[in-house]
């Protein structure tokens, strides 16, 4: 029996094969004519669609490595497009093509890259063919996505049982030097992998032990957790420090000297722990947040502030803290080889931070194109999947020994 084309689909293309791999979700042929031309001689399969209806109509019954789709569709635009592949969970690559300045095509891959969707590049109009093949055959030059899960029905009892049996462990994020290369330390990251529920998203236990009141705990073992192996490692690569991320929920007076107690405890340097805050600290009691964060200093601990650039009073906390680095947020950092904007505002950054004497780290560098475009703009360090993801204890470890 013959599958059913799909309702409003213009009739398959007789020799493309049967799997398409490419979707070209554009209204003027000449210009779908255009992309075709490399797609075929690239060998790659393919299908038409001149409206929504059509594009929509293909989505619901295959899958594409590519999407290419105009941003302006006659009567209708592609961004409405996004909202139902953002539903769909899609995984394909989108190259947008458009007229539009460059600020236009900018604020559509943020878009996409907001609702989760992967984007290979933007295509200027008239077309230039070469443009149009460097994207299909680059791709996938950048890292998957992780597949996502549905929430787990956790329950704060669950978290408190998981706490108390050790489930949940530190992992460490290295931290990497942008001109030499090496490891000048690790960002702690809370894991769980439950033996009831396997692998748990830290989006979901981490929230639910804000709501419980179970944060405080949680902070405490991931801190003691990742100072004991800091002291391990440190035995042998002095150099490589230590970051732990702070809850506003945990912020009270007594908490520089429960932290500088750890510290002496487990003996590690004060000056090795850097603690990362956001300005949601500062923004719950900004006189509390002042008066810990200064003592802090005062012990010797590092402190970072950490998202920047996404808060609401980003200046005027660091006019009024004593920060000595800051980690700019990867929705700049990300695209910061292609989008002209974004770039800008990381030279902004990066500049500032340093007359005011601060190390700058970029977050979610993923490519060396990126790692490349932050090093010439005098970034300090980065963290990303271009390094090693989050590491177990023994597995950084080993990778400090042979020599990251």
């Amino acid at each position: 029996m013959k599958r059913a084309e799909p309702k409003n689909a213009p009739p398959s293309t007789s020799d493309a094969p049967a799997a398409p791999t490419v979707l070209i979700v554009d209204d003027e042929a000449w210009q779908r004519r255009q992309v075709l031309e490399v797609i075929q001689q690239l060998s790659q399969a393919y299908v038409e669609a001149e409206n929504l209806a059509q594009a929509r109509a293909y989505l619901t019954q295959q899958r594409f490595t590519f999407i290419v789709l105009d941003l302006s569709l006659g009567q209708e635009d592609g961004i409405e497009l996004l909202r139902d592949l953002a539903r769909m969970k899609s995984t394909s690559a989108l190259i947008f093509i458009s007229g539009f300045d460059d600020r236009v095509c900018a604020a559509a891959v943020r878009l996409a890259s907001s609702y989760g969707l992967r984007v290979a590049g933007t295509l200027a109009k008239p077309l230039q063919l070469i443009a149009v093949k460097d994207l299909l055959q680059s791709w996938p030059a950048q890292v998957a996505l992780p597949p996502t899960r549905d929430a787990l029905p956790l329950t704060a009892d669950d978290l408190a049982q998981g706490l108390a049996q050790g489930e949940i462990i530190p992992v460490f994020q290295p931290k990497i030097d942008l001109l030499s290369g090496r490891a000048v330390g690790v960002e702690a990251l809370a894991r769980w992998d439950s033996p009831r529920f396997g692998e748990i998203s830290p989006e979901q236990f981490v929230t639910l032990a804000e709501t419980a009141d179970l944060i405080e705990q949680l902070t405490r073992v991931i801190l003691i957790a990742s100072l004991r192996q800091c002291e391990h490692w440190r035995r042998q690569h002095p150099q490589v420090g230590l970051a732990v991320n702070l809850s506003p929920s945990i912020f009270d007076l007594t908490l520089p000297e429960s932290i500088e107690q750890l510290l002496r405890e487990i003996g590690v340097p004060p000056q090795v722990l850097t603690l990362e805050v956001t300005e949601s600290v500062i923004v719950a009691d900004e006189i509390v947040a002042a008066d810990v964060l200064t003592r802090l200093r005062i012990k010797g601990v590092q402190l970072a502030i950490d998202d920047f650039g996404t808060g609401y009073s980003s200046l005027g906390t660091l006019l009024r803290l004593p920060f000595n680095e800051l980690k700019i947020d990867r929705m700049f950092v990300e695209r910061c080889h292609q989008d002209a904007d974004s770039l800008r505002i990381v030279k902004a950054v990066i500049s500032l931070a340093h007359e005011m004497g601060l190390r700058v780290v970029a977050e979610g560098v993923e490519s060396v194109a990126v790692r490349d475009a932050l090093a010439r703009s005098g970034c300090d360090y980065g963290q990303g999947w271009l390094w090693p993801r989050a590491l177990t204890a023994p597995a950084l470890s080993a990778w400090l020994d042979a020599g990251n």
